[in-house]
């Protein structure tokens, strides 16, 4: 059996953010802003949802406590704000990180215990407030997703709380938001966004519903990542980027991932590697390890990729999506070796013992024992 789930309204289209002045009122009084304290600051982004949420005649509330990895700090901060201010809907603005902090915040603020109890595994055991999401990068695809990825600090351990009433009520996705990024940012989340369509698409749990959107996301994706790079005022490869990541997080929502993320999760709590880095470090890798094993559907994301494979076996044709994934990571300048960040075979122990429950790993095509795992982070030393 295969279950599809996508309750959240989706907006999306050039300057559609105004539309938030429209939809905010239907959900609270008193709004609270999670954000972080750059981008959104620097580039105006914030000011421009504040007036919005203020047209609707909502009061505003800011939480720009997001450093970073959204943390379990960062998440029990935010709650006290929102109890204190009696906030009764979130607007998360930003990268993945602000978006699952204000998930987080919004579906943990009526409840009682710690963040840390329910990273723990604690039943989340009340729903959460109404939550808006408006995406400033094209990466995560958290803006469609359940799930919160949060840091323990303290353990160093980085894994996600999810539940269904997690998912945003609405969600704004306006390729004029992420015109601003960096370069640098727009490799890192790009490399996630089309990571986490490659895994969706071979996950185990992946479905005709979820293939679909898993494939467009690839094709959009890869015609547009490069682009996007290098001439970042690009509106039309923004565009296309925003809507390969937004459809690769509806994909993962049902899908989940694969290896990669089930290894990028400890890496990066650890060595402070951005997320969508190591996703495209690690990438390569794990589809050389995976090819034999979904075959077909490589082979098939190379041609997705712009690969020519008519006369290739299916085989030769799944190495020519491994080795366009791996040219085009170069060309991203996305490091090629963990030890760049210091990471070392000493910690390999640690790594795999953090990766091995992760339910991402499970998906993965291909199986992963703790000596596969080893030999994957091995091979990317």
């Amino acid at each position: 059996m295969q279950r599809f789930y996508m309750p959240t309204e989706i907006i999306t289209g050039r300057g559609c953010v105004a539309e938030l002045e429209n939809q905010v009122g239907r959900f609270g009084g008193h709004a609270m802003v999670v954000c972080g304290q750059s981008f959104a600051q620097a580039s105006g982004v914030l000011d421009r949802v504040c007036d919005l949420v203020a047209k609707a005649g909502v009061s505003v509330t800011v939480y720009d406590g997001v450093l970073g990895e959204a943390s379990l700090d960062g998440v029990e901060q935010g709650i006290a704000l929102a109890r204190e201010e009696h906030c009764d809907l979130f607007v998360g603005l930003g990268g993945g990180s602000a978006i699952d902090t204000a998930k987080a915040i919004a579906g943990m603020a009526n409840l009682e215990g710690t963040v840390a109890e329910y990273h723990a595994g604690r039943s989340l055991d009340g729903p959460s407030y109404p939550l808006l999401t408006i995406p400033t990068t094209a990466g995560t695809g958290a803006e469609v997703t359940k799930n919160s990825v949060l840091i323990d600090p303290a353990l160093g351990v980085k894994k996600s709380i999810r539940d269904d009433s997690w998912f945003a009520k609405v969600a704004f996705v306006d390729p004029e938001m992420t015109v601003s990024m960096p370069a640098s940012v727009t490799a890192s989340t790009g490399s996630d966004a089309l990571c986490q369509a490659i895994e969706s698409y071979t996950s185990i749990a992946a479905s005709p519903v979820t293939d679909s959107l898993a494939m467009r996301a690839i094709e959009l994706i890869g015609s547009s990542l490069l682009q996007a790079y290098e001439v970042g005022d690009d509106l039309g490869a923004r565009e296309k980027m925003s809507m390969g990541a937004l459809i690769a997080g509806m994909a993962m929502a049902s899908a989940r991932l694969g290896g990669v993320h089930g290894m990028a999760h400890p890496l990066g709590s650890r060595y402070g590697i951005p997320h969508g880095v190591v996703c495209g470090l690690l990438m390569p890798y794990t589809m050389a390890y995976n090819a034999c094993y979904a075959t077909a559907k490589y082979a098939r994301i190379a041609a997705l990729l712009g690969e020519p494979i008519r006369h290739l076996t299916p085989e030769a044709a799944a190495q020519k999506a491994v080795e366009r994934v791996r040219s085009l990571m170069s060309q991203l300048n996305i490091p090629s070796h963990l030890a760049d960040y210091g990471v070392s075979e000493e910690d390999f122990g640690w790594i795999i013992e953090q990766s091995l429950p992760s339910g991402s790993l499970k998906h993965n095509p291909r199986p992963l024992t703790a000596e596969d795992v080893r030999h994957l982070l091995l091979t990317a030393l």
